[in-house]
């Protein structure tokens, strides 16, 4: 009887056991298993990294992380914009977002800097923080608490926008803030998400077009109710907090020659003092390093790049791997001789140092009643000299105007063709690669457009246009295919040294016979 019993007993635990692992695999095939594991934040590559987008957790997986009791879900959008993110293929009015986010306009919490200049300005209105040479400075009593209660530190945090920046900017204020940056993951942009938890906003009818604000789960917040802070600027510039820590938003990179990486540094604490950072490259001749963080790759190869506090006593780096580039099949230029000419004809440069021809001589300039003496070997300007001065500088505006309306044609039309920079960074070298590159042009017949960095001289018909000026100026020589940056050659390489080697980077991307 007990050994019958036994078998029994173990009968019906085997069946209990059965069950239990039925239930498991139907958990599984129904995706009911639980949440899915997180995985350490990671920058993904390209530009999208720069914007701090994760590789991992994006538009593409956001849905696998949705509706975690230990997460925070924020869209970082307003509900309208004054930006103009048509102009870059987005929307200004959020049109909609991933069930589960709430809506919190990052605008309201901090001035946004570094758009596209495509997009135009963005909101001035009143912040929770202002940007004080680096340092967040609360504006109201209550900033903080309203930050710690939006983005709780004791969640992960899963953050959205548009198409990445805003989200990317919010990780960046928040870590800076003291929030641990691998609890923070940059999902990237509504734009692109194509997942199946999307809540439209915007309702098309009949043609007529109308957004469903009001359903939107959106933190306002309210100004008018908060308490103003006095921020004392002499006092914060007596304070002395040491820098402890400096985060890079990536430790490893790669990318391809003749194209360019934004690396951003976060200095900790918030307050420190001293945020001039210095870059530098353990190899320029691999990748250059600009002083603000940008690297370029200029030839096959492994380097390493480091960001030191204004003291040198605390340090980052990251490896950066140069791959030779894929796609350098020659671009196409188009015939551009007649738009070449008129910008030549129209240099605002030349325009300039005509009128500063009068300062040449002084006695002369004094007699001809430009100047007035003092009879102490000084000069005062006459009316005559400003209405002078004014009548150039309104042909010098012209001038930039044609120039500028030439530049914004070929880029609406998409065309392709080869601008020349003359940067202040060029002068004083033994070589200069864009008057090099002018000379191996001209050899050759084909047209091109010559200007100069605004900064450093009168013309700013680049920057006026919608040309990227950011990522143009990085270069002395610049080809677009289509209206669009392709190869850009570093205006401070040292490796660029005669016309031939100028002739020979040219060759990798043009028809030079």
């Amino acid at each position: 009887m007990m050994e019958n019993k036994s078998k029994k007993v173990l009968t019906t635990g085997t069946v209990i056991i059965c069950l239990i692992l039925l239930i498991f695999v139907a958990l599984q095939l129904s995706g009911c298993s639980g949440p899915k594991e997180l995985p350490k934040p990671e920058i993904t590559g390209g530009a999208r990294g720069e914007m701090g987008i994760d590789k991992n957790v994006n538009e593409s997986t956001i849905d696998d992380y949705l509706g975690r009791d230990e997460a925070v879900y924020r869209d970082m959008r307003m509900l309208e914009d004054p930006a103009q993110y048509e102009n870059i293929g987005g929307d200004r009015f959020l049109s909609g977002y991933v069930e589960g986010f709430e809506v919190v306009p990052l605008p309201y919490i901090i001035p946004i800097y570094g758009l596209p200049s495509a997009v135009g300005e963005t909101y001035s209105g009143e912040t929770l923080f202002s940007n004080y040479g680096g340092v967040y400075i609360p504006n109201y009593e209550e900033s903080m608490s309203i930050i710690e209660e939006i983005f709780p530190k004791d969640k992960v945090i899963f953050l959205m926008c548009g198409g990445g920046g805003y989200a990317g900017m919010t990780k960046n204020f928040l870590v800076s803030m003291g929030w641990d940056p691998d609890k923070i993951y940059n999902a990237g942009g509504y734009w692109f998400y194509k997942g199946k938890n999307n809540i439209e906003v915007k309702k098309e009818e009949n043609g007529k077009v109308t957004y469903d604000f009001e359903s939107v789960p959106y933190h306002n917040i309210d100004f008018s109710k908060l308490t103003p802070l006095e921020f004392d600027e002499e006092a914060f510039e007596k304070q002395e907090v040491a820098v402890t820590d400096l985060i890079l938003s990536t430790e490893k990179i790669e990318l391809e020659e003749d194209t360019s990486y934004q690396l951003n540094a976060i200095i900790l604490p918030n307050e420190a003092g001293g945020k001039e950072l210095s870059w530098a490259s353990s190899d320029s001749s691999i990748a250059y390093m600009y002083g603000y963080g940008l690297v370029r790759g200029v030839k096959p190869g492994t380097t390493t790049v480091t960001v030191s506090s204004s003291d040198g006593s605390v340090t980052a780096s990251c490896e950066v791997t140069v791959t030779e580039r894929a796609d350098t099949e020659h671009v196409k230029l188009d015939d551009l001789s007649k738009e070449a000419e008129t910008f030549a004809a129209n240099n605002p440069n030349a325009i300039m140092h005509e009128f500063g021809k009068i300062d040449e001589d002084m006695e002369k300039a004094a007699k001809d009643g430009y100047y007035e003496s003092d009879g102490e070997g000084g000069y005062t300007a006459t009316d005559l000299w400003r209405e002078e001065y004014e009548r150039y500088s309104a042909e010098a505006d012209k001038a930039i105007g044609v120039r500028t309306e030439i530049l914004n044609k070929l880029a609406k039309e998409k065309r392709s063709f080869i601008l020349l920079i003359y940067t202040k960074d060029c002068e004083g070298r033994t070589y200069h690669a864009t008057e090099g590159a002018e000379k191996v042009l001209k050899e050759s017949g084909i047209p091109y457009f010559y200007t100069n960095d605004m900064v450093s001289e009168f013309d700013r018909s680049l920057y006026d246009s919608v040309l990227d000026y950011e990522k143009a100026v990085q270069s002395s020589i610049v080809i677009y295919k289509e209206g669009e940056i392709y190869a850009g050659l570093n205006p401070d390489v040292d490796a660029i040294k005669s016309d031939e080697e100028v002739r020979n980077w040219l060759k990798k991307y043009i028809d030079l016979d």
